[in-house]
Formats: C-alpha cells, structure tokens, sequence
C-alpha cells in the first residue's frame, strides 16, 4: 500500500475519532475526577451557610467546641500546665469531650477556625474537605486495581449514598474518619505492591492518624494482615520496612491509649464489659446486615452488589478477595462490640459500591459495558436526587439565644438548663464570646451530674440551695429548655425561673425538623437578686464519664477575663 493510500485511511472519520479517543483517554482520570469532586461540592454544601444546620444527636457540638479548645490552646499557648489551663477552659465551656471523642477531627478544625472565623460554617468546610479526598483516593485506588471507568462509577455510587451525604452535612466523626480509612487502604496496596520504605513508612503513620479519627479504625489492622496470608506473602509482615511499621505503631498509639484511659474510663468500662460478657444472640447478629438494606445502601445498590459478590466468588476474581474480607471482616469484629447504631458499621460502605460497578467487567462485549454502565449512571442518578433531596437536620434557636446573652450581658455568668443540646449554645456563646469573657455553667453538671445523655444524681435537694449556686458564682441570666425534666433539680429550677424573683427577657421558639425538640421553648430569664460571685468558692463538677471529678477556683476563671 502506498504512503498516500495510508494517509488517506488514517484520515478518514473513523481514524480520526479512534485516534482522538486515544489521545484523549490518557486524561480521562482527571476529567473523571473533576466531575467526582463537582457533584461531591453540590451534594454535601447543602445549606452550608446557615448556622441552624445541626445534629442533635448528642456528639457534634463536642466536635465542635473540642475543635475550638484546640483553637484556643494554640493561640493561648499554656506551656506552664496544660492539664490546669484545659480543667479551667472545661469550667469556662463546659462542652468538651477530650479523650470520650477522638481528637483528630478537633486539631482538623484549627485552620478553618482560623480563616474563616468559629462557626458550623468553619467546622462544616472540615468535612467537605476530607468527603473529597475520601472521594478521589477511592477513586485512585480502585482505578490502580479495576480501570478508571470501573473507579469512576463506584465513586460516583460511594459519594452519591444517601447515608454517605448525610454525614457529609454534619460535623462528626464518620466521614473524616472513612477518610483515612480510605486513604489507609491505599497505601497498604502501595507498600504491598512495591515494598518502598517510604510507602511503609507512611501506611503506618496514617493508619495510626485513622485511629486517633475514630478507634474503629483498629479493625482495619486483623483485615490487613488477613490479606498478607490469604496472599502467602508472610515475608511482607516481618521484614524490616514492617518491623519500622511496628515500632511506630506501638510509639504512636501509646499516648492514645493513655489519654483514653485517663478522661474516658466509663466508656472503657462499659466497652471491655459488654464486648466479655455479652452473648451471641440471633438479634445481635443480623444487627449489621439489617443497617445494609435499611440504612446503608439503595436497594439498587443492595441488589446489585449481592449479585456481583456471587459472580465474583463464582469467577475465582482475585481482585475481590480484599473487599470480600473488608465486609466479613469487619461485620465480624463490630458484631463482637456492643456498637447498634447504623453510623458504627458505615465503613463498609465503599466496599459494597465496588461491587455494582465491576458488573461492567464481567463481559468483554462492548455492547455489555456500554449498557451496563448507562444502566449504573442512571443508578447514580437516582441516588444523587435522592440525597439532595434531603433536608439537613436543623435547631434554629440556640445561636439566636447565645447571641442575646452575649449582647445584652457584660460576661457575667450565665446558667443553661437543657433536656436536649449537650453544647450547641455554650459552641455559640464562644463565637459571640471573642474576649472570653463569659462563663456558661451547665445546670446537669452544676444542679445534677448527667451521663452522657441521663442525669445519675441530683446534686442539690431543695430550692433555696439553688439560689446559693447563682449567690456563689453571680449567675445574672438563666437560659433553659423550658420543657419538662425528670430530674428533681432541673425541674425545680425550670418551675423557679419563674417566680417573682426572676424576670422574662426572651422567649425564643426552636424550629426544627428533629421531632426530640420541635416547638421547644428556649426561655432566658434575668436574676433580680443578682449579685457578685462569692470569694474563694470552688466549682465542683462531676465527670463519671472519665471516672472522676474537676475542681476549680472560681476566682481563678473570674481573674482570667
């Protein structure tokens, strides 16, 4: 054939549209990825301006003010006695949960804080954050083993997941935790492919980061080396890259350990004892699985991913044995904790959204990709309406409330009472507060002592010992969820505030779409008979949560003003 009869084949219409196509593919990842992180922005910014976006779930406002400490800490700089400086900030903003909660979230916030202010706005920008890199590593990483448009659609299934986008809006642990997971994941296969120091090197350090975002993570660890022996490449656990892994590990997990042991020895109790003793019952087993079809996944999805499980086990797929062992692994060892709650068992997530999109690979035809995937995307899109048609929970009355205190006061001491907020409205006081000047006593922690989401004692037995606590600590304003409390001493103070001796300077309804507080009162009332705080008296909290109890001079708060 001769050179012009072969450029006038390699100019025809079909030539030219093969040869763009090869050209072009090579920047397929990063127009895939672009497109990955445009519908996680649209997906998971949702009202992201407004303040009122919240979770009343109990954990979030500690995220957020444990975030702000760390804020705080940094600015304030305590090198003489942190521990004095964090029991004195607890008295001050009485909304930390410090070794209950991982800290790595809290530290994530710092930045955020310092750009664009102490807001949800702030905190919430975290989480978006690390949903996008959760995102384009699950994408990086199923692209190494599948191909890209294998990793694109299961992405797209991962980030597009109602339950997914739900934990996307709010700050909590569950998606900057799956971050590193991810990321985990990743670079195990890096190091296992390519037995780099540096690829050891960094698995380690971020497998111990996923830890510190949630101690779930650890159940990464028996999976991992599940894989190395199922591979029979034991050699990979004991050479020296490993032994350095190890040794680090070991390093950096010990000051978690001891902090835990330290400010959560409740929660450690209650954990070792429910895991020891409890037994295997049928309602514990199907727990999990039930969180699959009723929380986790689509039913698409759910549908999907069991038939793809099957055909992968029938088809000896290599590629599948580690996200086989993901499920089973890890259904295994949260089925042996006391862990119910749907959000403790989301991290299999991911691994199920594999499963659908490697359908596209079960036959060669194009005709069958071709289908297969229009028949994904329209999946995808089935599940981006759906999850953007969610509505973020919300409270709109506590930063209202906070604002008003802030405002109308001059940094006295303000009490708050709640049946509800566990410290959305001390988070609030703060963002108004910027001298810190305000002190926020907490009724369940002055009046009773609560854990976690029940009072366990009342600390007062009379009213007149309620007025000695606003006498001692010069309380000028009262804000409470005027609803009723079963506790003797909460009730007590809500039927008091309103007597003669107080007076009614707001009353602010909470509109939510969370039925625990629709329709709630946040009522704040003014002490007539407010006076300065006694000398030398002691705020006395007790913490059963970290098995203890804070002492601090309450003079020492007043000086620090």
């Amino acid at each position: 054939m001769s050179r012009q009869n072969q450029q006038l084949i390699d100019n025809t219409p079909a030539s030219c549209t093969r040869q763009w196509f090869i050209s072009t593919r090579r920047y397929l990842p990063i127009i895939y990825t672009i497109l990955l992180c445009v519908v996680i922005l649209v997906l998971t910014t949702k009202n992201i301006t407004k303040e009122d976006t919240i979770y009343l779930q109990g954990d979030m406002p500690k995220y957020l003010m444990n975030g702000v400490y760390f804020y705080d800490l940094i600015k304030d700089f305590p090198i003489n006695n942190i521990i004095d400086y964090t029991y004195k900030y607890f008295a001050r903003y009485p909304a930390l949960s410090l070794g209950h909660h991982p800290f790595l979230l809290s530290i994530a916030e710092i930045p955020f804080y310092s750009i664009f202010g102490i807001s949800v706005f702030s905190a919430r920008l975290t989480i978006i954050v690390f949903m996008l890199i959760a995102g384009i590593v699950w994408f990086k990483f199923i692209n190494s083993i599948y191909d890209e448009t294998i990793a694109f659609i299961s992405s797209l299934l991962f980030v597009t997941t109602p339950y997914i986008v739900k934990f996307s809006r709010v700050v909590m642990s569950e998606i900057f935790s799956l971050s590193f997971i991810i990321l985990t994941i990743y670079l195990f296969f890096k190091y296992y492919k390519s037995d780099k120091n540096r690829y050891a090197f960094t698995f380690s350090v971020i497998l111990i980061m996923s830890i510190c975002a949630r101690y779930t993570s650890i159940f990464m660890i028996p999976i991992f080396l599940c894989y190395l022996i199922l591979q029979k490449d034991l050699k990979k656990l004991i050479n020296k890259n490993m032994i350095i892994a190890y040794i680090s590990i070991i390093v950096l997990l010990l000051p978690i350990i001891l902090v835990v042991l330290k400010f959560s020895q409740t929660n450690v109790r209650w954990v070792m004892h429910n895991t020891i003793s409890s037994s295997i019952e049928f309602s514990k087993i199907t727990r999990h699985l039930k969180s699959l079809w009723l929380y986790h996944l689509t039913l698409p999805v759910f549908v999907l991913s069991l038939c793809a499980i099957i055909a992968s086990i029938y088809k000896r797929d290599k590629r599948a044995v580690f996200f086989l062992l993901w499920i089973i692994g890890f259904y295994i060892q949260i089925t042996c904790t006391p862990a119910q709650d749907p959000r403790y068992s989301m991290y299999w997530i991911p691994a199920f959204c594999l499963f659908p999109a490697v359908i596209i690979d079960f036959s060669p035809v194009r005709l069958w990709r071709i289908l297969t995937s229009i028949a994904l995307i329209a999946i995808v899109s089935y599940q981006f309406f759906v999850s953007y048609q969610l509505d973020p929970e919300y409270a709109d009355g506590y930063e209202q409330a906070a604002r008003y205190v802030v405002e109308q006061s001059n940094g006295e001491t303000v009490l708050f009472s709640s049946n509800v907020d566990t410290g959305f409205f001390i988070f609030f006081v703060r963002k108004y507060d910027t001298n810190k000047n305000f002190i926020v006593l907490r009724a369940d922690k002055i009046l009773s002592t609560s854990l976690l989401n029940r009072i366990v004692e009342d600390r007062i037995t009379s009213r007149e010992q309620i007025y000695d606590v606003l006498d001692d600590f010069g309380v000028k304003d009262i804000v409470i969820e005027d609803t009723t409390y079963t506790s003797y001493a909460l009730e007590t103070l809500r039927q008091e505030v309103k007597s003669e001796k107080f007076h009614l300077l707001k009353n602010i309804n909470i509109q939510s779409n969370n039925k625990l507080i629709n329709n709630y009162n946040l009522s704040i009332y003014e002490y007539k008979g407010y006076k300065n705080p006694r000398i030398g008296k002691e705020l006395h909290m007790n913490i059963p949560l970290m098995g203890g109890s804070i002492k601090v001079k309450f003079d020492d708060l007043l000086n620090a003003r």
